[in-house]
């Protein structure tokens, strides 16, 4: 007969194989869902509403993650808001303040001031999931800015972190090189 704490492992095993002891999917797992649908993760606009990234679907979608305190995200978004006026009418573009308590990203969405739908992802709300010590060890994960190109079946297609530059140390926009991947130039 099985003792009690045979019976724990047990469960505890079948609860890993099942995924019922997973965490709850974060913005930054898109990274490591290139190639698969985009995870169960919703976020709330600044406007209030919710957004979920599994149901995007429809028309690619290019989602931004910044915050404010950060120097080279604000060095991206010259060419975030120049994709937008260039592919905005065939791509959905979605902006998610994280890495910063909810009033400062408040006050970071209001002074990107993007023409595009931006949610707060509060550094809270990543902390209560994965501890800031994970994140730290996490190497490319959580480095923002973070990029990712998502198709019009909701599948992850491509991530990038950091800002993209040149050999000579330049900023430049890899967007259009990602969205002519897939057919749109």
């Amino acid at each position: 007969m099985f003792g009690l704490r045979t019976l724990a492992l047990v469960v505890v095993a079948s609860l890993a194989l099942t995924g019922a002891a997973r965490r709850p999917a974060t913005v930054f797992d898109l990274s490591d869902r290139v190639g698969k649908p985009a995870p169960s993760v919703v976020v709330t606009s600044s406007d209030g509403s919710a957004l979920a990234f599994d149901a995007l679907r429809g028309k690619p979608t290019y989602v931004f993650l910044f915050a404010g305190w950060c120097g080279p995200c604000r060095e991206a978004l010259p060419f975030v808001r120049g994709a937008y006026a260039k592919y905005g009418d065939r791509v959905q573009f979605v902006g998610v303040d994280v890495l910063e308590d909810a009033g400062a990203a408040r006050a970071a969405v209001a002074n990107a001031a993007l023409p595009f739908p931006v949610a707060i992802y509060p550094v809270e709300q990543l902390d209560a999931v994965i501890s800031p010590d994970l994140q730290l060890r996490a190497g490319t994960k959580y480095r923002i800015p973070a990029d990712f190109l998502i198709d019009a079946r909701g599948v992850v297609r491509f991530a990038w972190h950091g800002l993209s530059v040149n050999d000579s140390g330049d900023p430049v926009d890899v967007l259009p090189s990602y969205l002519a991947k897939l057919g749109i130039e």
